[in-house]
This record gives C-alpha cells, sequence and structure tokens, in this order.
C-alpha cells in the first residue's frame, strides 16, 4: 500500500495517458504487478492505440502466468504499431512458453527484419527452432546472437545444448564452458 501511495505522491493527478503509463511501469518494476496492469488499462482507456501501454500490460500479465491473455494484449500492441519490436519480441517469447514455436519463430522473424542486430531475436528463433528439431538452422540463429553479443550467456548454452543433442560433445563442453565462465563474471 506504501509504494501505491508513493506512486500517487509523484503523479498526484494521473490524467494523461503518459501518466498512468509511467505509474504503470513503474509498479511493474517494483513488481506489483496486479497494480500495474491497472494503470497501463487506464492508460489504454484513454488512448486504445498505445502500443507501448499494450505491449507493457501484455509483458505484466505474462509475467502473472497469464499468458495467453499477454498474447491478446501483444496482439494489440502490434496492431497499434506493426514496427513495435519489443511486442514482436514479447509475443514470440510467450508464444513459446505455451509451445506454439511456429508461430515464435515468425515473431522472432519480424523482429529480425526490423533490427537485424537483434541478439535477443536471434537466441529466440534459436532456441524456438531447436524446439522444432531444426537443430541446424538453431545453431546459425545461436552463431549469429553471439557474433552480435559475444558475452551472451544464454546464446552460449542454447547452442551448447543444440550441440550435445547433435552428438557434438567436445564442441558442445566448450560452449557450456563459455557460458559457465560468462554466468561467474
Amino acid at each position: 500500500m506504501g509504494l501505491f501511495n508513493d506512486i500517487r505522491k509523484k503523479y498526484p493527478d494521473c490524467k494523461t495517458t503518459q501518466d498512468w503509463f509511467y505509474k504503470g511501469n513503474s509498479l511493474a518494476s517494483s513488481g506489483n504487478l496486479e497494480d500495474a496492469i491497472k494503470c497501463f488499462d487506464e492508460a489504454i482507456k484513454k488512448d486504445m492505440n498505445n502500443s507501448q501501454a499494450w505491449n507493457n500490460k501484455g509483458y505484466a500479465l505474462d509475467e502473472s502466468g497469464k499468458t495467453k491473455n499477454a498474447i491478446l494484449c501483444y496482439d494489440m500492441a502490434i496492431k497499434s504499431n506493426l514496427q513495435n519490436q519489443d511486442a514482436w519480441y514479447n509475443k514470440g517469447v510467450a508464444l513459446g512458453k505455451i509451445k506454439k514455436f511456429e508461430d515464435a519463430i515468425k515473431c522472432f522473424d519480424k523482429v529480425i527484419q526490423l533490427s537485424p542486430n537483434n541478439s535477443l531475436a536471434w537466441n529466440g528463433k534459436g532456441f524456438a527452432l531447436g524446439k522444432t528439431k531444426k537443430l541446424e538452422e538453431s545453431l546459425s540463429c545461436f552463431d549469429e546472437a553471439i557474433k552480435l553479443n559475444p558475452n551472451y550467456f544464454d546464446a552460449w548454452y542454447n547452442k551448447g545444448y543444440a550441440l550435445k543433442i547433435l552428438g557434438l560433445a567436445d564442441e558442445s563442453q566448450k560452449c557450456f564452458e563459455k557460458a559457465t565462465e560468462l554466468k561467474t563474471r
């Protein structure tokens, strides 16, 4: 309750879309997802085309375990702004959580189309490809993610796992060692 009062003090009027949006972001950052979702709802009421409010509401819902509802919000964010990379990426992650990997791959492809240097999207695509047993393709995605961000733990780990499944134990071990080195930094 105290945190909510602090936010009300910071935004005593909360009249604009931006006020509600920033209030929602603050609450989400502090882990108060329930109130954050309510704030994003207020921002959306004031501007139904606020792509970032839809995206952030989706993220808060997803973090609350409401992945299918989150996907609906990501769809609204994308409908409002086809260039919203965050919404495309978050939708891809959410689709992966409910094992819709082919659809997730399409979302990551859209992020890569919009931002070819997005290592998160390359890793996400690689992970989803791996889940569809397209391990060779997944390896090229992990390699691209690592090329873009050599210190990307998840990409090294995921590459190691894909190599292990392919029976390439030595190469796999090197990736796991690199991931461990990055994790302990």
